[in-house]
This record gives C-alpha cells, sequence and structure tokens, in this order.
C-alpha cells in the first residue's frame, strides 16, 4: 500500500513537520509519495519521494479537483491511502488495522473510500456494518454528509474517479461530490470503523488539522505532543507559536 500526500506550492514548508510526525507516528518504511507542483526545496525522508502533477499556476483554486484527476490517472495504485501535508499524526498508528482495511477494500471492490479517523463514526445517518477482522464497521447512509469527504481515508481509485469532475475547489467535491456518491445508491458504499477501548473511541488513524484557520503562517498544534513541538522547532521545522 502507498500513501499519497496532495500539496501546493503555499503549503510545502508543511511537509517537514508532516514527515517528522509520519515516520515517528506510522513508519519510516511505509512509502510515501508527496503529490504537488513545484519540488520542495529541501530533501524529504528517504521513504518519501516527491511527484509533480504539473504547473502550481495551472492549478488555481478553482480547478483544485483537475490535479486530483491527474493524480489518479498517474497511480497505478487500486487502492490507496491519501492525506494532505497539514494532516499532522497526534499519536501512533495502528498499521495491523489500517493493512486489515487495506485489503478488505482490494477484496470488496465497491467500496469507495475507508475513512481512518472519525470522520464517518460521528456523521449524521451511520449505521453498522459487519466486521473487518476485529474492526467493527460503519457505513454511511444516503443521507449521510460529506460522503467525500478528503479526511484521511484509503480510496478505491477507479470509483473515485467516477465522482470527481473538473473545476470543483475541495469544498465543492465535499459537498457536491456527496450529492453524487448518494444518488449512486448501493452500486458504491463508504465506510468507518467503530471501536471503543478504555471508554474512548479508538481509530486506526489520529490526526490533526494545522491550519484549520485557512493560513499558511498560522499553525494550529494544540492537540500535538509538546515534546515533539519543541523537538520539531529546535530541528527548524516548525516557528515557535509564542
Amino acid at each position: 500500500m502507498r500513501v499519497y500526500v496532495m500539496t501546493s506550492d503555499r503549503y510545502l514548508h508543511m511537509l517537514r513537520p508532516f514527515g517528522f510526525l509520519f515516520n515517528k507516528y506510522w513508519s519510516a518504511d511505509q512509502e510515501v509519495i508527496v503529490c504537488g507542483f513545484t519540488p520542495p526545496p529541501f530533501s524529504l525522508p528517504p521513504n518519501f519521494r516527491f511527484m509533480s502533477l504539473g504547473r502550481f499556476e495551472d492549478y488555481p483554486i478553482n480547478r483544485w479537483s483537475d490535479a486530483l484527476i491527474r493524480l489518479l490517472l498517474l497511480i497505478p495504485d487500486e487502492v490507496f491511502g491519501l492525506m494532505f501535508e497539514d494532516y499532522l499524526i497526534t499519536r501512533p498508528v495502528h498499521m495491523d488495522a489500517i493493512r486489515m482495511l487495506y485489503d478488505y477494500m482490494v477484496q470488496f471492490k465497491y467500496v469507495l473510500k475507508m475513512d481512518l479517523i472519525t470522520d464517518r463514526r460521528f456523521a449524521a445517518g451511520v449505521v453498522p456494518y459487519g466486521h473487518c477482522g476485529y474492526l467493527p464497521l460503519v457505513k454511511s447512509d444516503y443521507n449521510s454528509p460529506y460522503h467525500m469527504s478528503m479526511m484521511a481515508g484509503l480510496w478505491n481509485r477507479n470509483l473515485m474517479g467516477r465522482f470527481v469532475i473538473p473545476n470543483e475547489t475541495p469544498w465543492d467535491l465535499e459537498i457536491t461530490g456527496t450529492t453524487r456518491v448518494a444518488a449512486a445508491k448501493d452500486s458504491v458504499i463508504v465506510l468507518g470503523t467503530e471501536t471503543w477501548t478504555d471508554n474512548r473511541y479508538e481509530c486506526p488513524l489520529h490526526h490533526t488539522l494545522a491550519h484549520r484557520g485557512g493560513d499558511p503562517g498560522k499553525l494550529l498544534l494544540d492537540e500535538l505532543n509538546p515534546a515533539d513541538v519543541e523537538e520539531m522547532i529546535q530541528l527548524g521545522y516548525i516557528k515557535s507559536q509564542s
């Protein structure tokens, strides 16, 4: 399984903290392909490589979906992980769970997306949907919001290509793309997991959105381990937020 990380020229600086936390909490052996436009002016970790989707100026925000379409045409993977450069992992990843979910999607080719975080578990209108190994699954109902949420997940490349159209922003894709998925009924489904440990919900992957405010110069790091923040400051990967 490969993980693809979408970025843009404005957010290349996030690849350093992303890579640091990814390799600490996921694995330095996991293959990661960074998909952007201009290569970063610094070295990526050994398990990361950069793939250009074209010229940054050819993909303004209202053509963001065109870059995703380009990615889907370039990659060979039937099932792949998709993240963004500001999805900073906050704790150890359950790699065995992700591997089981990946194998499940390879077997059941009608699964469009497998949510790896809490997106599906806490969405309105989800229903139980059997198990994947020891993991209870939940399914998005037709009326559930954000079937096409870009939160971290595993995707079926061919199915995803059915619902991504040109000339959409990421937010357009999440909203209008959800309408397109809902209209497909049971020909495709979106799944997530439901596991409780010590009275808390435990998902395969926990990450924070470092740029929830939309300002590339401002990071939201309150969900990170303070020791990780301090180490990244010492490494020069991020600036002190004080």
